[in-house]
């Protein structure tokens, strides 16, 4: 096949994109495509699909049909999906059974949690349950993850928070929710429940999330400080619960908010630590099975968010690539996880975490060795630790650049010291991680425990106090930014054009 340009060395990411778009085309224009629009997108794509097949004598157009294919596949698996989340809901106060999905959280008057019915009468709901505490009686709720309940409360479609412009209703469709419900006081107990009508995964990720809760009681047990606690469990575990809103702020306006939310950064230490307990005697491709299998696992337990699942793809990519000794980092690799997602849940395209994540990823891939290649390789190799640096500040603008724009339509800041806090962050994030990983492994030695947690919780509190201290500093943070989403999509679309002139001035350059 004939290469038209970059842009076809990459046929996944072009395969990613207009998936992307047809989930965004989809999901926007779901109401006005009638009773029938599920079926009209599903016919039109499979004639794409077979007029792409028969026409692959002809490139330009099979490659135009097969774009579309992807736009109509995109369109059909989101308005299926957004159907079976639009389930009509009882008129009236119904009687249920449910599990408890989250760890209950307070929040004033009452006690916040998953729940899913699991009625073998009815398909599974999530639901955003909240249950009023009985203050006159001092009835301890004594709810956990796993716990079932019998509950009375009339289930409603989700709506927005008054004056707020966060919208609500579609950030609960994006995990799978289909109600909300405040359940009084008197209308509920526990109860023995069958998990039966929950599929292998969900309970799967029932079993994990109660394994999480006896790790987090552990944790508990060993004293430390509170606020060093709330971030040692966000980084290793995923919970964010217990952060104040002081803790996220501070993390927030200093630019250091992805190293409390699981990312690249987190899996990627918890590959180089599977690695090395998988051992060097392993032969290579089993040692990078056990590796995947642990890093899933890994996953699992922290809740599946988006963004540790597209790491946990793009690493179990890296790691097949090896194997097959295939180029393991490259935009088809990200394109493919892009894909895998997307088709596993279309509505993920709109969770923030999904976007920034991959956003922060492609402007990696995009601009890194461009920019690092300014400074000499020969210079480099002579300076060492001029590489580090060098290669951190390239990571860290290159991953700010495709994030700024979304970070200041979703939390209407910039954070001016980005820089300086990565290079205080990440290695301290990671020192953490490795102490979490030591913590766990001390646990056999109960000697050792008290010392590992004393050193976790100085390195957490070292971290935390930098990054107050980065927050202080004078114009820390650009706020209040008010931008819409057109506005995004144009700043996107300006710094692709910039790019793509400033990469064809650079190659005119070393040309001449």
């Amino acid at each position: 096949m004939r290469i038209n340009g970059p842009i076809q060395l990459f046929p996944l990411l072009r395969i990613a994109v207009f998936l992307a778009a047809g989930v965004f085309l989809g999901y926007e224009t779901d109401a006005l495509l009638g009773r029938y629009g599920e079926w009209v997108s599903l016919g039109a794509f499979v004639v794409s699909v077979v007029l792409a097949v028969c026409l692959r004598r002809h490139e330009v157009l099979q490659g135009a049909l097969l774009c579309l294919a992807s736009l109509l596949l995109g369109m059909t698996l989101v308005v299926h999906q957004n159907r079976s989340l639009q389930r009509p809901l009882p008129a009236d106060t119904v009687t249920y059974e449910a599990v408890v999905a989250s760890e209950p959280q307070q929040r004033g008057k009452v006690m916040r949690m998953d729940l899913w019915t699991v009625g073998e009468e009815t398909m599974p709901r999530k639901v955003k349950a909240s249950i009023l505490c009985d203050t006159m009686a001092q009835r301890p709720l004594n709810l956990h993850v796993g716990d079932g309940i019998i509950a009375s409360s009339r289930l409603e479609v989700p709506e927005n928070y008054y004056h707020s412009q966060f919208d609500y209703p579609l950030y609960l469709r994006c995990h799978g929710f289909t109600a909300t419900t405040l359940i009084l006081p008197g209308n509920w107990r526990k109860a023995s429940v069958s998990l039966t009508s929950l599929s292998y995964l969900d309970r799967t990720i029932l079993a994990a999330m109660k394994f999480r809760q006896q790790t987090l009681r552990h944790y508990l047990s060993l004293g430390l400080d509170d606020e060093d606690m709330a971030i040692a469990v966000a980084m290793a575990l995923g919970d964010r619960s217990r952060l104040t809103n002081d803790l996220r702020d501070i993390y927030s306006i200093s630019g250091a908010s992805h190293v409390l939310a699981l990312s690249g950064l987190h899996l990627g230490v918890i590959y180089i630590l599977l690695s090395l307990l998988a051992g060097v005697r392993r032969s290579g491709m089993w040692r990078e099975w056990l590796v995947i299998a642990g890093i899933w696992s890994y996953a699992v337990f922290t809740g599946l968010s988006p963004s540790v699942v597209r790491a946990s793809t793009m690493i179990t990519i890296y790691s097949m690539a090896g194997m097959l000794h295939r180029q393991r980092m490259s935009l088809n690799a990200l394109g493919l996880t892009a894909i895998i997602m997307l088709v596993a849940n279309p509505m993920c395209l709109y969770d923030v975490g999904f976007q920034m994540s991959f956003m922060a990823v492609l402007a990696i891939l995009v601009f890194y060795k461009p920019v690092y290649g300014l400074v000499s390789s020969e210079y480099l190799f002579a300076h060492p630790v001029i590489k580090w640096i060098w290669a951190m500040v390239v990571v860290s603008c290159c991953a700010q650049l495709g994030v700024a724009p979304l970070t200041a339509y979703y939390f209407g800041r910039f954070s001016v010291y980005f820089l300086l806090t990565n290079f205080i962050v990440i290695p301290l994030a990671t020192l953490v991680l490795y102490l979490t990983a030591a913590m766990l492994a001390a646990s056999l030695l109960p000697s050792l425990l008290p010392w590992v947690a004393k050193a976790l919780a100085a390195v957490v509190g070292c971290q935390t106090q930098m990054v107050r201290w980065v927050s202080s500093l004078p114009g820390a943070s650009i706020e209040p930014i008010t931008i819409n989403r057109l506005q995004v999509l144009m700043i996107y679309v300006f710094l692709a054009a910039a790019s793509v002139v400033v990469f064809k001035v650079l190659k005119l350059k070393n040309r001449i």
